[in-house]
């Protein structure tokens, strides 16, 4: 905890020194000159670069489980809505949250006619829609 204001000090997943190895390997150098620059051992660079890339992956992890858990990134298509107008709420929405979607409408609407449950051009049961940060989108049946 801080001294004056009782917060918890927060750090980076990566520390000090893997930060130190990788800005390095990133200008193209190699274990064994980074071995030789940090004054270890090419084993010990290869440990910190590893280690590191295992961190950045569960930061992405906790970061991708995290944009799922939003609610305000979802909207709900009601069961008898024509599957052509699915693809249309699903964007005003993304345009609502500012998020640009990686699919058109066309293949959001071939998404969707895949996906979800559906009696001629109609839905026959609601469908959840998760808009991602990414633009991705998830489909689930209600």
């Amino acid at each position: 905890m801080g001294a004056k204001s009782g917060r918890k000090i927060v750090r980076p997943f990566l520390t000090r020194r893997q930060i130190e190895v990788l800005k390095l390997r990133m200008k193209g150098l190699t274990q064994e000159q980074v071995a030789e620059m940090l004054k270890t051992s090419r084993e010990n660079v290869a440990n910190l670069e590893s280690r590191a890339y295992v961190n950045i992956m569960r930061a992405r992890i906790t970061l991708r489980i995290l944009e799922e858990l939003n609610p305000e990134k979802e909207v709900v298509v009601l069961a008898g809505t024509p599957i052509t107008d699915v693809p249309r709420i699903i964007l005003d929405r993304a345009d609502m949250l500012g998020i640009k979607v990686a699919l058109g409408a066309e293949s959001l609407y071939h998404l969707v006619k895949k996906k979800a449950m559906k009696r001629g051009d109609h839905l026959t049961a609601p469908l959840k829609v998760k808009i991602l940060p990414s633009g991705k989108i998830k489909l689930a049946r209600l």
